[in-house]
């Protein structure tokens, strides 16, 4: 399974798998946990690029708390481009493309797209020319990868870059949260080790802030 593929991901929103499987919400509740951690003010008046939008679900989120914003969203499946556009058409733009297609913006947003990408520090230098700010939100440390993971990242993962921040915390969508992270997390670790069972730890992300290289 090649999911670095656009063809791979049109299937997955063209036939309505990605709604089904629940990807509108949890990029909606990916983008309420990371706007909070953003050093942007309400008022802030620049262009923020969502790469690799999906069915562009953060938009909403982004619209609602920087009304002042130019919003732009990308991405290589052009089905989840057209999603974007009868969705979300009257609140953002939206383009087909990779990394190379990111107009220059003050900020770029990242969200769960790196994991699924071979080249993900070719993707990086790439969308540093092109912002001011560039946010970096993965899966923290994931202990056995989803199927559509390539690679799983820790603190260290992008010093290559100097992040200027880096941040480890839990987001619904991914993490568990209430009664589910009880039982399902502490309460049943008390007994792992007797099935042979590894210590499972809390589902966490991670968001790395960097200074992008292009001037607005």
């Amino acid at each position: 399974m090649n999911v670095n593929t656009a063809e791979y991901w049109n299937r997955r929103f063209g036939s309505g798998d990605w709604e089904r499987k629940g990807g509108f919400s949890q990029t909606y509740q990916f983008a309420e946990a990371q706007v909070p951690r953003f050093q942007l003010q309400p008022t802030f008046r620049g262009a923020v690029c969502d790469f690799g939008c999906g069915a562009g679900d953060a938009m909403p989120v982004y619209a609602r708390n920087f009304p002042n914003a130019r919003l732009v969203g990308v991405d290589f499946s052009r089905d989840a481009i057209e999603i974007c556009r009868q969705r979300y058409g009257s609140i953002a733009t939206f383009i087909v493309g990779d990394a190379s297609a990111v107009p220059r913006v003050d900020v770029i947003v990242c969200s769960n797209v790196l994991e699924h990408l071979d080249d993900d520090k070719g993707v990086i230098s790439t969308l540093l020319e092109r912002c001011t700010r560039l946010y970096v939100t993965v899966p923290y440390d994931e202990r056995v990868l989803v199927s559509e993971h390539v690679r799983r990242y820790d603190k260290s993962s992008f010093d290559d870059f100097r992040p200027t921040r880096v941040e480890i915390f839990a987001s619904r969508g991914w993490s568990e949260f209430g009664v589910r992270r009880w039982i399902a997390v502490y309460a049943l670790n008390a007994v792992r080790p007797f099935l042979g069972r590894s210590i499972r730890h809390r589902k966490m992300q991670i968001m790395y802030e960097f200074q992008g290289r292009h001037s607005a």
